[in-house]
């Protein structure tokens, strides 16, 4: 089992940054006709390293137009994703404003992280009898990776083999880069493959650290409009598609 998640600090970008061939990029949020996200094809390597600093990042986030769930009258916090694909890994990123971080290093405690600023990555099948797995990485590094079925039954027990991830601070808050192997895809369900789909899940909860333990701002692509923020609804989660292999 391959597993790699690290924090990148400022002082070490020197020797962690390295040269890199771009990558293709979709439209900010390019739609199929029906309506689902599609996630582009990168034949270049990404370095995971936290940086997004190789071209395909710079064409575009595939998803910006987050909202703040039950409140959507008011502006979230700058949120940018990304989704690409490899004949080999499923590459994802996040980039989030956030001058008032309240995170904490790693720990071999999952459930550490439920306190933290962190972005959530979530894919389902679209079956509400599948299972569908979760990815949440924190502010500065910690991970909690799970299964789950609807609603609410979870699975700590459960852990992403092939999940590569690194998280760096910028001077407006910090960013997440991970890859998923094709082989881990597989078991969850979802073939690397032009035209696969599947229904995902993009969030990202932002404390104050001013607020004591009070809940988060929940931050979600898709608000499921319910009596309060769940992101554990089939409501919360959009429609993605793979696109054409180049």
């Amino acid at each position: 089992m391959f597993r790699k998640g690290y924090f990148v600090l400022p002082m070490l970008a020197s020797w962690l940054c390295l040269m890199l061939p771009g990558c293709h990029s979709a439209k900010i949020e390019e739609r199929t006709p029906a309506g689902e996200l599609v996630a582009p094809f990168t034949s270049d390597r990404v370095l995971v390293d936290g940086k997004l600093d190789e071209a395909c990042y710079r064409s575009g986030a595939l998803v910006e137009s987050f909202c703040i769930a039950g409140r959507p009258n008011e502006p979230p916090p700058p949120t940018k994703a990304w989704l690409f694909w490899q004949p080999e890994r499923l590459a994802f990123a996040f980039e989030c404003a956030d001058r008032d971080l309240v995170a904490a290093a790693t720990s071999p405690k999952e459930h550490d992280v439920d306190g933290q600023d962190r972005v959530e990555l979530f894919l389902w099948s679209g079956d509400p009898q599948d299972a569908y797995y979760c990815i949440e990485i924190g502010a500065r590094g910690a991970l909690h990776d799970y299964a789950a079925r609807f609603y609410r039954r979870f699975d700590d027990e459960w852990s992403l083999a092939g999940l590569e991830f690194a998280v760096d601070r910028t001077p407006t808050g910090y960013c997440v880069e991970g890859v998923i192997a094709r082989s881990a895809m597989e078991k969850m369900g979802f073939p690397l493959e032009p035209g696969m789909r599947c229904r995902l899940g993009l969030f990202r909860a932002d404390f104050d650290s001013g607020a004591g333990k009070s809940e988060p701002t929940w931050i979600a692509w898709i608000d499921a409009q319910g009596a309060k923020p769940d992101f554990h609804v089939a409501e919360s989660f959009g429609g993605c598609a793979l696109g054409p292999e180049e």
